[in-house]
């Protein structure tokens, strides 16, 4: 008798936790219990003036056929208009004297050896922090890169106000091709045998390349100043000639006739 009372108790408490639980409304509840009321938003009204659409023009002053869009801020609808930073290039005139300082200079005759070929010329800003106010355009400090073909090596010279500052070299890095790269390995490529007589009255050009390290045996020049020069007709002509020129050795590596194409 005690234990069916008890099981009749049970099932009516049962009963009454399933009737409360029901009752909730259930647009109230999510997954993880009662949801949160929403955000009220309020409404504002619409611009009584619609804004004006921006039309994209175009200009054809390039070349014919190449058009490209005129965009905003440009040197007609600028409202502001900035004076040139004098810092910000270098003149042929300014380079030459430049690298006239640089290459009379002992510290840096020493560094570049018999044999060596110009890169760049780039002004740097301030190595000192002190560069505030109308102090910072009182030096004008300037970079120039060069490679030494004699020792195998970039070198970089900084000059303030048209002084060596220091020089030193620049162990693993490889500048890009400069004028006199291009320039001696065409000549040199003109020179070689297998070339020399094809090439008259074409044009050279030249490329900076790396040959690869193998796994037996590195390729010929690695390690070394190389460069990929080509012969053609004109600027934009298929090349008709290669040659590998190796500048740190002073020699062509390889060179021959470019197939049909």
């Amino acid at each position: 008798m005690a234990t069916r009372l008890i099981m009749l108790n049970f099932a009516s408490m049962m009963l009454l936790l399933l009737a409360v639980g029901c009752s909730l409304d259930a647009s109230s509840r999510g997954p993880f219990g009662p949801a949160d009321p929403e955000t009220p938003i309020p409404k504002r009204p619409l611009p009584a003036q619609v804004p004006t659409k921006h039309a994209l023009e175009f200009t054809a002053d390039e070349s014919p056929g190449h058009i490209k869009p005129k965009m905003a801020g440009s040197t007609a609808d600028a409202v502001v208009t900035r004076s040139p930073n004098p810092t910000a290039s270098l003149s042929a005139s300014e380079i030459a004297d430049l690298r006239r300082t640089a290459e009379a200079d002992p510290r840096v005759r020493a560094l570049l050896g018999a044999r060596w070929g110009f890169i760049d010329a780039d002004p740097v800003s301030s190595p000192s922090k002190m560069t505030l106010g109308c102090c910072r355009q009182q030096a004008r400090f300037t970079r120039l890169t060069y490679f030494s073909y004699s020792h195998n090596v970039a070198v970089e010279v900084n000059l303030k106000d048209g002084t060596v500052l220091q020089a030193s070299r620049t162990e693993g890095y490889l500048p890009p091709e400069g004028p006199q790269d291009v320039q001696r390995g065409i000549e040199l490529a003109r020179a070689d045998a297998r070339l020399s007589g094809k090439v008259n009255g074409l044009q050279g050009h030249g490329l900076l390349m790396q040959p690869d390290r193998g796994f037996f045996k590195n390729d010929p020049g690695y390690g070394h100043r190389v460069m990929w020069i080509t012969f053609s007709q004109g600027v934009g002509g298929d090349p008709k000639y290669w040659a590998q020129v190796d500048l740190t050795d002073d020699r062509v590596l390889d060179a021959g006739d470019e197939p049909p194409r």
